[in-house]
């Protein structure tokens, strides 16, 4: 497993006992990014295909299928295999392997199989199944469940207020319920049970305690020397901690990085003849190569080649050249083809600087940079994708980019240090400057993209 799932959620809205604390996590730079995460979406994420990698979404999880189920290369992270900064608002089942686990930061309506183990972290209300009978990590819910739960042996449950789903535990596990309890529970291998309530459900224990601090209703199942007793108060306190802003941490950094690498000297030029367009790289001493290309030069009926020629960084700056006002959308032709994509992908970055809007109707190698465009596919995109929003019906592949990226500036680390968990209005001034530097970065980029 190349890395553990963060057990510990920052809060975006107040919900009592777990208000969040400050964090001491270390950077992430740009290279740290793409080194660790298969997709990094600003907006809403929508797919019905799988990603091997792990995932970021600074918005909401409207549709999704399997999550990190194959990262390959990518470099360790203290980031679950899914991370949502919103909500899961969608519905179905989702998988997410390699044992990585999940957090979403508001509420879950959706339901997960933890396959492998990892834990799962919601910051809201709980609405959906989730299974990680396979591990013995953790369940964290901040609000109310509705939600099954099946956990495994050894594992733990918080749910921050009243308890209305099932839960299976097949092993020793403790559970805290810091509100009513009206659903069915069972320890199949004993452990405990704590309610900061009352008690209706049906509760079967196979050894271990039960306590609670209101009425008792319902049908007690006691063995193996399980005991119950009504006890006066009980403090049941979840895991406390943040995740690391998502505007610092992620958004700003990307986006200052594509301004940034569009500033490079091109060194390379693409060639189209035919239907052919070939990118020939000439590295520099450092194994870099610089394109500075218009969208109009992959045309229909084309077989695009990549040639690295040693070349270990390939930076493509693509500049979309069918711009309504500020509206710049570039659909990839049906009909183009990308030569041994997957030859290239781990290092070649596409920064489509100046695009609202992109479309990748047959694979592509390399990761993917457009932060200020709305990103569909319908074929694998083989590296990272970083995009305002994705709907897709392509598998993105985790391919990620081993190439070097501008680094030492500000503009490119992001200091985990600024958490969000209720912000203070001084926060808020922070965030609402953040939000007006980006829109100062897109004004820049687009008239990059108009000057040429």
């Amino acid at each position: 497993m190349r890395h553990r799932a963060l057990s510990l959620v920052a809060l975006l809205a107040p919900i009592g006992p777990m208000a969040a604390t400050p964090s001491h996590a270390g950077t992430l730079s740009a290279s740290n990014i793409f080194s660790q995460f298969n997709a990094v979406i600003f907006g809403n994420f929508s797919s019905t295909a799988d990603v091997e990698g792990l995932t970021v979404v600074g918005g909401n999880l409207v549709a999704g299928a399997s999550f990190d189920i194959n990262p390959a290369n990518a470099s360790a992270s203290s980031f679950s295999g899914l991370t949502v900064y919103g909500s899961a608002t969608g519905s179905g089942n989702y998988n997410v392997n390699d044992g990585s686990g999940v957090t979403i930061v508001g509420t879950n309506n959706v339901s997960f199989n933890l396959n492998g183990g990892g834990s799962a972290t919601i910051g809201g209300a709980n609405k959906g199944n989730i299974s990680l009978s396979n591990g013995s990590g953790s369940v964290t819910i901040g609000g109310a469940n509705s939600g099954t739960l099946q956990i495994g042996s050894g594992a733990s449950v918080y749910v921050g207020g009243a308890n209305s789903g099932g839960l299976t535990a097949n092993g020793r596990s403790s559970v805290a319920i810091n509100g009513d309890n009206t659903a069915n529970m069972n320890m199949n291998g004993g452990g405990s049970v704590a309610i900061n309530g009352s008690n209706s459900g049906a509760i079967s224990m196979n050894g271990g305690t039960i306590t609670y601090t209101g009425s008792q209703k319902g049908n007690l199942n006691l063995n193996g020397g399980a005991t119950a007793a009504k006890v006066a108060s009980l403090t049941l306190a979840a895991p406390a901690s943040t995740l690391p802003s998502f505007a610092t941490t992620f958004q700003t950094p990307l986006t200052n990085l594509s301004s940034q690498l569009d500033a490079l000297a091109a060194n390379s030029i693409a060639k189209a003849s035919n239907n052919a367009v070939t990118f020939n790289a000439q590295p520099d001493n450092t194994g870099e190569a610089v394109f500075d290309i218009n969208s109009s030069i992959l045309k229909p009926n084309s077989t695009v080649t990549i040639n690295l020629d040693g070349a270990t960084s390939v930076i493509i700056n693509v500049n979309v050249d069918s711009c309504v006002s500020t509206t710049c959308v570039f659909s990839l032709p049906n009909s183009l083809n990308f030569a041994n994509p997957t030859g290239y992908a781990s290092h070649v970055l596409w920064n489509f600087i100046n695009a609202t809007g992109l479309a990748f109707p047959n694979e592509i190698g390399g990761s993917i940079l457009a932060p200020f465009a709305a990103v569909t596919n319908n074929a694998p995109i083989e590296g990272t994708l970083v995009a305002e929003s994705y709907s897709g019906n392509g598998e993105l592949h985790s391919h990620p980019y081993a190439g070097t990226l501008p680094n030492g500036t500000p503009a490119l680390q992001a200091s985990s240090a600024a958490n969000l968990a209720v912000p203070e209005p001084g926060s808020l001034a922070l965030i609402a400057t953040g939000l007006v530097a980006l829109a100062a970065t897109r004004r820049r980029a687009l008239r990059v993209a108009f000057r040429r």
